[in-house]
Protein backbone atom coordinates (compact mmCIF):
# COMPACT_ATOMS: atom_id res chain seq x y z
CA UNK A 1 0.00 0.00 0.00
CA UNK A 2 1.46 3.40 -0.95
CA UNK A 3 2.30 5.81 1.85
CA UNK A 4 -0.51 8.18 2.65
CA UNK A 5 0.02 11.84 1.99
CA UNK A 6 -2.44 14.17 3.66
CA UNK A 7 -3.84 16.68 1.19
CA UNK A 8 -5.14 20.00 2.40
CA UNK A 9 -8.67 20.58 1.06
CA UNK A 10 -9.46 23.58 -1.11
CA UNK A 11 -12.41 25.89 -0.59
CA UNK A 12 -15.06 25.25 -3.24
CA UNK A 13 -14.47 28.66 -4.82
CA UNK A 14 -10.84 27.73 -5.44
CA UNK A 15 -11.77 24.25 -6.68
CA UNK A 16 -13.96 25.64 -9.46
CA UNK A 17 -11.14 27.98 -10.54
CA UNK A 18 -8.85 24.99 -11.25
CA UNK A 19 -9.94 23.81 -14.69
CA UNK A 20 -7.28 21.07 -14.80
CA UNK A 21 -8.61 19.49 -11.60
CA UNK A 22 -12.19 19.59 -12.85
CA UNK A 23 -11.20 18.02 -16.17
CA UNK A 24 -9.14 15.28 -14.48
CA UNK A 25 -11.94 14.45 -12.03
CA UNK A 26 -14.38 14.22 -14.94
CA UNK A 27 -12.01 11.78 -16.69
CA UNK A 28 -11.74 9.66 -13.55
CA UNK A 29 -15.51 9.55 -13.05
CA UNK A 30 -16.01 8.60 -16.70
CA UNK A 31 -13.67 5.62 -16.30
CA UNK A 32 -15.75 2.44 -16.83
CA UNK A 33 -13.89 0.59 -14.06
CA UNK A 34 -14.83 3.24 -11.49
CA UNK A 35 -18.43 3.22 -12.70
CA UNK A 36 -18.61 -0.57 -12.33
CA UNK A 37 -17.05 -0.34 -8.86
CA UNK A 38 -19.57 2.31 -7.77
CA UNK A 39 -22.48 0.31 -9.19
CA UNK A 40 -21.21 -2.85 -7.46
CA UNK A 41 -20.94 -1.16 -4.06
CA UNK A 42 -24.33 0.49 -4.47
CA UNK A 43 -25.93 -2.80 -5.46
CA UNK A 44 -24.30 -4.63 -2.55
CA UNK A 45 -25.68 -2.03 -0.12
CA UNK A 46 -29.25 -2.37 -1.43
CA UNK A 47 -31.64 -3.81 1.13
CA UNK A 48 -33.15 -7.16 0.21
CA UNK A 49 -36.44 -8.66 1.28
CA UNK A 50 -34.68 -10.89 3.79
CA UNK A 51 -32.79 -7.94 5.27
CA UNK A 52 -35.94 -5.81 5.57
CA UNK A 53 -37.97 -8.42 7.42
CA UNK A 54 -36.88 -8.60 11.04
CA UNK A 55 -33.35 -7.32 10.59
CA UNK A 56 -31.97 -4.68 12.95
CA UNK A 57 -29.04 -4.07 10.60
CA UNK A 58 -31.33 -2.73 7.88
CA UNK A 59 -30.99 0.87 9.10
CA UNK A 60 -27.21 0.70 8.82
CA UNK A 61 -27.48 -0.81 5.36
CA UNK A 62 -29.73 2.02 4.15
CA UNK A 63 -27.36 4.59 5.66
CA UNK A 64 -24.43 3.07 3.76
CA UNK A 65 -26.50 3.11 0.57
CA UNK A 66 -27.27 6.81 1.05
CA UNK A 67 -23.60 7.50 1.72
CA UNK A 68 -22.48 5.79 -1.48
CA UNK A 69 -25.06 7.65 -3.55
CA UNK A 70 -24.27 11.02 -1.96
CA UNK A 71 -20.52 10.58 -2.39
CA UNK A 72 -20.76 9.74 -6.08
CA UNK A 73 -23.27 12.51 -6.80
CA UNK A 74 -21.20 15.07 -4.89
CA UNK A 75 -18.11 14.13 -6.92
CA UNK A 76 -20.12 14.59 -10.10
CA UNK A 77 -21.19 18.03 -8.89
CA UNK A 78 -17.52 19.00 -8.63
CA UNK A 79 -17.14 18.47 -12.39
CA UNK A 80 -19.72 21.14 -13.28
CA UNK A 81 -19.49 24.83 -12.56
CA UNK A 82 -22.06 26.09 -10.07
CA UNK A 83 -24.93 28.11 -11.53
CA UNK A 84 -24.24 31.16 -9.40
CA UNK A 85 -20.55 31.88 -9.10
CA UNK A 86 -19.16 34.34 -6.64
CA UNK A 87 -18.52 37.66 -8.39
CA UNK A 88 -15.54 38.55 -6.20
CA UNK A 89 -12.58 39.67 -8.30
CA UNK A 90 -9.70 37.18 -8.52
CA UNK A 91 -7.29 39.42 -6.62
CA UNK A 92 -9.58 39.32 -3.55
CA UNK A 93 -10.23 35.56 -3.59
CA UNK A 94 -7.73 34.89 -0.78
CA UNK A 95 -9.99 36.74 1.70
CA UNK A 96 -12.95 34.83 3.05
Amino acid sequence: MPPRKVTVPKPLEHWFNDIAAITRLREILDDPILQVACATLTNAAQPTYSSIVGSSGNNERICWLGGYNDFYRDLQKLTKSPTSRNNVPEEWSHIE
